[in-house]
């Protein structure tokens, strides 16, 4: 039978799920003000946050794209950056209440839009794979992230007083499709492009503040590894940190992002207190928005760029890491 977060008596389920999570049924949910009332129909509605990102990164190229439905605001990107040059095209959106945009609440299946503006998106899950179509100014992505030998990290945690966070997480896809950006045309799977993916609906905090990191590439013995960890979301009784080596999920303790606040740009250390993670990671540009709107506000830095170092599997084995392309992120969001 199909998988629901919220239980028939209006819980949400919490922590690290193997099986799938068909269905985030969050209207069942009995969500409540932090002095225990049971909170309104507008609150409910305007609580309710959802993103969902897929990007990839090969050699010598990569892109990111992105939908968020914010309630008050939606708002969505995609860019494509040379690797070798630099280089960057992208384009953005942003409406009010989210119109153009169309959300799923199956993490699993089904397809999220985005059809107004500049911009055309589409987010499919289907079984074994993703399919991404992006279309907006001297772009053109139609990927499909294969999926049927990858053990994604499906995770719920708490958030404040009565809210959670419910994500659905992989990296390291092999990915195949076709890339168009600027007059050029690129085979993705030809090009050594490997994929992430990031699902996230729920009764986020008001005001949330994340570092998250992520990887893909393949190692000096040519395994394929994909990385996804975070500080200061998911991380309540639970965490999301984890990486993957040809599909097999192993899971890390939490993590330290260390930076220079005042540039970004300078070298990142990622570590924890087990020594499992140490990595060093080089910006070679970013994606950033920032977006004041009296009762939503955004501080957001992407940075992509390239991570060394090592991770220690779960049968103790060091997967040691040389100038793999990833993510580093700076996020500040007030819902």
């Amino acid at each position: 039978m199909p998988s629901a977060l919220i239980t028939p008596a209006g819980e949400v389920r919490l922590g690290v799920f193997s099986k799938p999570i068909d269905t985030i049924n969050h209207t069942d949910f009995n969500l409540r003000t932090p002095m225990g009332r049971r909170a309104g129909g507008l609150a409910r509605w305007l609580g309710f946050n959802q993103f969902e990102f897929l990007g990839g990164l090969g050699p010598d190229v990569a892109f990111g794209v992105a939908i968020a439905d914010v309630r008050y605001a939606g708002t969505g990107f995609a860019y494509v950056q040379d690797r070798q040059t630099a280089a960057r095209t992208q384009c953005s959106v942003t409406r009010p209440l989210g119109m153009g945009f169309d959300f799923v609440q199956t993490p699993e299946t089904g397809t999220s839009r985005l059809a107004s503006g500049p911009l055309k998106v589409e987010m499919t899950g289907e079984p074994g794979r993703r399919r991404l179509k992006a279309v907006g100014k001297n772009i053109d992505i139609d990927a499909i992230f294969e999926e049927d030998d990858m053990a994604p990290l499906r995770i719920c945690t708490k958030a404040g007083a009565t809210g959670w966070v419910y994500a659905r997480k992989t990296a390291g896809h092999r990915v195949h499709g076709t890339l168009k950006w600027d007059g050029r045309t690129l085979d993705l799977a030809t090009a050594r492009v490997l994929g992430h993916h990031d699902w996230s609906a729920g009764y986020m905090r008001r005001e949330t503040f994340w570092n998250w990191g992520c990887l893909a590439g393949h190692t000096q013995d040519g395994r394929v590894v994909g990385m996804n960890v975070s500080c200061g979301v998911n991380e309540t009784s639970f965490q999301e940190n984890c990486f993957w080596v040809d599909g097999r999920l192993h899971r890390l303790p939490p993590v330290h992002f260390h930076y220079t606040l005042d540039d970004l740009h300078k070298p990142w250390r990622l570590t924890d207190e087990a020594g499992r993670v140490v990595l060093d990671f080089t910006s070679e540009g970013a994606h950033g928005e920032r977006i004041q709107g009296g009762v939503v506000a955004s501080n957001f830095t992407q940075l992509l760029g390239r991570y060394s170092g090592h991770l220690i599997a779960d049968d103790g084995e060091h997967i040691e890491l040389e100038e793999l392309p990833g993510y580093a992120e700076w996020h500040y969001a007030k819902w």
